[in-house]
């Protein structure tokens, strides 16, 4: 009796399994599924390269379990999207179960072919859904971008144009003595971690209506301000004779490394105009390097927004230097950093010194208690004269604590810790408002030799004088 009883058991628990699953039923001449979109629309996408992958819900509005019957791509193995439905990676899913008041992800990404097309195109699909006798779709939409795709070039003496963009895929070489010249409104974008290194030289010949672009190659507005998806700009020592006028540097790791260029009769590299901002770790990061820098904005990075170090000599002109990095990072860097000597694999510190490091005019700013930063070291016979670092600040906004800013030959009419009133630094706009407290303070001698400011307003015409940092106020008549 015991036996059958054991036996009896074992034949309930399967039959237990069997009662407990669910009756999935069709669900006829309905009000028809749920979509948590009616398009699935993807910004530009470059052809030959995929797109993020995106997403959307199915929905059971309904009390009961239901079955799709089917789940398909509309253009199926010739489409240019990929569907993931469910789990499933196919471009059809029959039978598709959805529990009641329950959902299910159908994920999508797309790659473009390219055509001989220089503007934009469009895309597009759907996926159709086939429930009972009821019929739906979601369409999909994309853009699509022919480039000139670059991966591992070394480049001889080229001109690149705004005709379509340049997508750099691992690294973009400049040869010795060879020479990259950018003309206006040309666009570079960037894949992950890939650079630009420059042994000769770089032109870039932007204008304010018409900047040339350096970005990360995901275009979708999500990725509008997130910095590190790309790498930086590498000058190397051996560089000479490089211009960066009206150019947006965005995106990357670092903006630009400068690395011992414009040293001896080399002219310095020379940067105008530009904007640097939403980058991870370095605005603008030099060793021992030779730089005039005006009219540039160099804003939120994730260490230093301006980091000059091992020496060298430098000169900023009408600069605004706002760090705001977001608030989920904890930056614990000052947004700028000086610095003369480093150390060798031996333990050793080697001094270099910092000729001269002049900030005129200039906005020093950001969400920290001090944003300057100085880490000296003195050469034993030249203690008295400090000669191994030189730095001025006159005519400045300066972020600076309780730094002691009473040495007059380093501090020139200076002022420290007033809130210059960006228009919003949370939105990146660090054009002046209109109560500002940096309006017509610049040094006009200055001024005068930099007469249009970043976005080509006129310094001089401003009757209340010129303002310092790279924005010039201007009232609406």
């Amino acid at each position: 009796m015991h036996r059958l009883k054991k036996y009896i058991l074992l034949l309930l628990i399967p039959l237990s399994f069997y009662a407990c699953e669910r009756e999935f039923v069709f669900l006829s001449g309905t009000e028809g599924l749920n979509f948590s979109v009616d398009t699935l629309m993807f910004d530009t996408i470059f052809t030959s390269v995929g797109s993020v992958t995106k997403n959307f819900r199915i929905y059971n509005p309904y009390d009961e379990d239901l079955i799709i019957n089917s789940v398909e791509l509309s253009g199926g193995e010739t489409s240019n999207f990929r569907l993931n439905i469910n789990g499933q990676a196919e471009d059809r899913v029959d039978n598709l179960r959805i529990n009641a008041k329950d959902s299910v992800f159908v994920f999508v990404d797309v790659t473009i072919e390219p055509d001989n097309s220089n503007n934009p195109f469009v895309v597009s699909d759907s996926i159709l859904f086939y429930s009972g006798e009821k019929s739906q779709k979601v369409n999909l939409v994309a853009y699509g971008q022919n480039v000139e795709l670059l991966t591992q070039e070394n480049i001889k003496t080229t001109t690149f144009t705004a005709d379509k963009p340049y997508l750099i895929y691992d690294y973009l070489v400049v040869d010795s003595l060879e020479t990259l010249t950018i003309e206006p409104g040309s666009r570079l974008y960037f894949h992950n971690d890939a650079r630009l290194v420059i042994f000769g030289s770089m032109s870039v010949n932007g204008t304010p209506e018409e900047p040339v672009h350096f970005l990360g190659d995901r275009l979708d507005d999500w990725y509008r301000d997130k910095p590190g998806q790309w790498g930086y700009i590498h000058f190397m020592p051996s560089s000479s004779d490089n211009i960066i006028d009206n150019a947006i540097i965005q995106q990357g790791t670092m903006g630009i490394f400068v690395d011992s260029v414009g040293l001896g009769d080399s002219n310095p590299l020379i940067i105008h105009n530009t904007i640097i901002n939403h980058i991870s770790q370095f605005g603008i990061l030099t060793q021992n390097a030779n730089m005039d820098v005006s009219n540039t904005v160099i804003g939120n990075c994730g260490y230093h927004s301006v980091a000059l170090t091992l020496g060298g000599t430098y000169n900023f002109y009408h600069c605004t230097i706002a760090n705001y990095f977001p608030n989920w990072v904890n930056r614990n860097t000052p947004a700028l950093f000086l610095n003369n000597y480093y150390t060798d694999e031996t333990g050793a510190e080697v001094i270099n010194p910092l000729i001269e490091a002049n900030f005129y005019n200039s906005i020093i700013y950001g969400d920290k208690y001090s944003e300057i930063g100085f880490d000296f070291k003195d050469k034993e016979s030249e203690k008295d004269s400090k000669s191994s670092f030189n730095y001025k600040f006159e005519s400045c906004l300066l972020k600076s604590g309780n730094l002691d800013v009473s040495d007059q030959s380093r501090y020139i009419n200076i002022w420290t810790n007033e809130d210059p009133n960006f228009i919003d630094p949370s939105a990146y706009n660090y054009q002046l408002d209109t109560l500002s407290f940096c309006q017509g303070i610049a040094d006009k001698e200055i001024a005068d030799k930099y007469r249009r400011d970043i976005l080509n307003n006129s310094r001089v015409s401003d009757l209340n004088g010129p303002d310092i940092g790279a924005y010039e106020r201007m009232e609406e008549e």
